[in-house]
């Protein structure tokens, strides 16, 4: 359950036995690859890189790519929710690749793919152009008019536009208009000539526009367009169609409507191709693997006789990689340990107990080659806090089904396996401070919801020990003493990765100083708020003296001036420079208050809930209260458990990891099939 041992790998072979070593380095999994060159600086001198092309195999993927775009996009696929919470590797069963590779005809499927792709996009397209379309005309569709009539008139101009009601009955009346114009209201796009059936008559809103025709002559065009413009007349340019604007309009909703029919029918096609998503999906995976394969063989070098594969290999792991070696006669395989300066790929066995909080180390960042894996380390704060956060019997019960259902359908897959176990363990501190809380769903456990004497309430009055909204004060300081505690064994956790790594002075100068300093520091606070025994007051004033004297002293060691050196170690004291200070102490402690403050909030929303469910059971009944009940808690549930999982989180991360932890190394990734998006089972 630690950090795992690796050996630096060199392989020797001839030139022609290259490729398939690489083949068994594949076949196995086991092996990192990296660049010859970057390694030794001398090989550029008197190796070269192999010549690599890629261009059959992309040619391939680039045809299951299309494959898969076009069924992903009109045949998308229906997740499970245990797929929906997060991607899941395809897991491909032995031999079934094989068999894939043999039967599977990719290039009839692309060509079918192909037609079905340039049909789509053919259609939509125009369908794009035939929206646009109407986006424009559909204004006018009321519009029983020839457009193209109004442009014919030789010796008068005829203008459609908008004006308001008021302006129009205006400009009848207009004296200083010229004679020739006349302006004339549309109804429902049609004009209604005198003597003529009336209009259908309304009431006109004042400050919306009406449709009009305004007509003049040729020779009156300047003063008739002054005219209009003095009462507001708004022209509107009409699209240029044959015909009436509504038949236009006509025209293309039945060609939009022939295009829908189409694109229907290539569904229907892509439906058919998304039948064979698995095989595709495993051919994608194969290929990717050719072309890590491919890419790998460019980092090895090659003479004119011998080619140099390098890489890390687990030191578990040797032995097999040793054995699989055997099957080429020519090639040696020489192993050392890393150097202190080398790049290590860092990989992580932990047990199945430990494994679950694996992901918050990810969150974070892997440790360096050399420093310890503190996954077991934050498992015991990580659960306190998701507890004292979500504490609630009834909420962790749900937590407890949900993960199981998880975890019973996520066997396969590993990371959401994991997680859902995650889940399931913090389910048992929720639950266990739901009972110390004295909370089931809130207060929903009282005779006010359900009766007198009921079971629950009588179990949580026998466990609950302190009630979170009655007693805040006293979950405060419960909280803030956690965070001391927290803060303690982190620095604690410094030491040990300090002494783990051979530098026990750093060690004492830059954690054990601190261990001592803090206690100090703490209870000369204390004596602000009570009266301490004078021993503990002695005890604080020795204890902050030492500590402080021997951090100022040391923490500016790699200051040469001494007064400089002086001033560091003070200011270091403070926290403004260095990596720890008495003010990051402080922050970081009230930073756990949020211990209160979350478990406060999921306590008072789910009392607040019941409320209201309970005033709708006094004016609607049982079934509306039970109704009520259940959204009411399943949304509590879902933002309760996001709270308390993000704000955990961050007290790790932060709080915790900031004082000893440095992540940033990069993971271990042997060449092989296995990637994020696929697993081939091992027989």
């Amino acid at each position: 359950m630690a950090i795992d041992s690796m050996m630096k790998m060199a392989i020797l072979c001839p030139v022609s036995d290259g490729q398939r070593l690489l083949r068994t380095l594949h076949g196995l999994g086991l092996v990192e690859i990296t660049d010859v060159q970057e390694r030794t600086e001398t090989a550029s001198e008197r190796l070269t890189a192999p010549e690599v092309s890629t261009e059959e195999i992309d040619q391939v993927l680039q045809k299951i790519h299309l494959l898969l775009g076009l069924i992903d996009t009109l045949a998308p696929e229906k997740k499970s929710f245990v797929a929906g919470l997060a991607p899941v590797p395809l897991v491909i069963e032995p031999g079934e690749l094989d068999a894939i590779r043999q039967t599977f005809d990719l290039e009839g499927y692309y060509v079918r793919a192909h037609e079905l792709d340039a049909a789509y996009r053919h259609a939509d397209r125009r369908i794009g152009e035939i929206q646009n379309l109407l986006k424009d005309l559909e204004p006018y569709e009321s519009l029983a008019i020839h457009v193209g009539d109004l442009a014919k008139t030789r010796r008068t101009r005829v203008l459609f536009g908008e004006m308001l009601p008021a302006a129009l009955a205006a400009i009848q009346t207009d004296a200083n208009a010229p004679g020739t114009l006349t302006v004339e209201r549309l109804y429902e796009g049609q004009y209604y000539r005198e003597g003529a059936p009336q209009p259908p008559q309304g009431t006109d809103n004042p400050k919306k526009p009406v449709q009009v025709l305004a007509a003049f002559a040729v020779a009156d065009e300047q003063g008739a367009r002054e005219a209009l413009a003095r009462h507001g007349f708004s022209e509107v340019s009409l699209p240029d169609v044959p015909g009436t604007i509504r038949d236009r309009i006509r025209e293309l909703r039945l060609d939009q409507a022939s295009l829908e029919e189409e694109v229907a029918e290539i569904r229907a096609g892509a439906q058919e191709l998304a039948k064979h998503r698995r095989e595709i999906l495993i051919l994608k995976a194969f290929w990717d693997s050719c072309k890590n394969l491919a890419l790998a063989r460019l980092k090895s070098a090659q003479g004119r006789w011998v080619q140099v594969v390098t890489g890390f290999v687990r030191e578990k792991d040797a032995e097999t990689l040793k054995a699989a070696l055997t099957q080429h006669e020519q090639a040696e395989l020489v192993l050392e340990r890393p150097a202190p300066d080398d790049v290590v790929p860092i990989s992580i066995s932990l047990s199945k107990g430990v494994r679950p909080v694996r992901m918050l180390v990810d969150l974070f960042g892997l440790p360096m080659y050399g420093a310890f894996d503190p996954s077991p380390f934050l498992m015991f704060g990580f659960f306190l806090f998701f507890g004292m956060c979500f504490g609630d019997v009834g909420y962790g019960l749900m937590l407890l089904v949900i993960s199981g259902y998880i975890m019973l359908r996520a066997k396969a897959y590993d990371g959401l396996y994991n997680f859902g176990k995650l889940l399931l363990m913090a389910s048992i501190p929720t639950i266990f401070f739901g009972f110390i809380f004295g909370s089931c769903f809130g207060d929903l456990y009282k005779a006010a919801y359900l009766g007198e004497g009921n079971p629950i309430e009588k179990l949580l009055s026998t466990t609950t020990l302190v009630d979170p909204v009655e007693n805040p004060v006293v979950v405060l300081l419960l909280a803030l003493l956690i965070g001391v505690l927290n803060q303690f064994y982190a620095i604690g956790l410094k030491v040990y990765g300090h002494v783990k790594q051979g530098d026990k002075a750093t060690a004492v100068y830059d954690g054990v100083l601190w261990l001592i300093a803090l206690p100090g520091f703490i209870l000369l606070v204390c004596r602000m708020f009570a009266t301490l025994p004078g021993w503990l007051n002695t005890l604080g004033l020795v204890l902050f003296g030492v500590g402080a004297l021997g951090l100022i002293l040391t923490q500016g060691r790699d200051v040469k001036n001494p007064v400089g050196r002086f001033l560091t170690g003070v200011l270091s004291l403070y926290g403004i420079v260095g990596s720890y200070g008495i003010t990051a102490f402080i922050g970081d402690t009230m930073s756990y208050c949020r211990l209160l403050a979350l478990g406060l909030t999921t306590s008072i929303v789910a009392m607040s809930f019941n409320m209201i469910a309970g005033m709708v059971r006094e004016s609607m009944g049982v079934i509306p209260f039970i109704l009520v009940l259940i959204l009411a808690h399943a949304f509590n549930f879902l933002i309760s458990v996001m709270g308390a999982f993000v704000h955990s989180m961050r007290l790790i991360l932060v709080e915790f990891f900031g004082r000893f932890y440095e992540g940033g190394a990069k993971p271990f990734a042997p060449l092989g099939f296995d990637s994020e998006t696929a697993i081939l089972r091992r027989e």
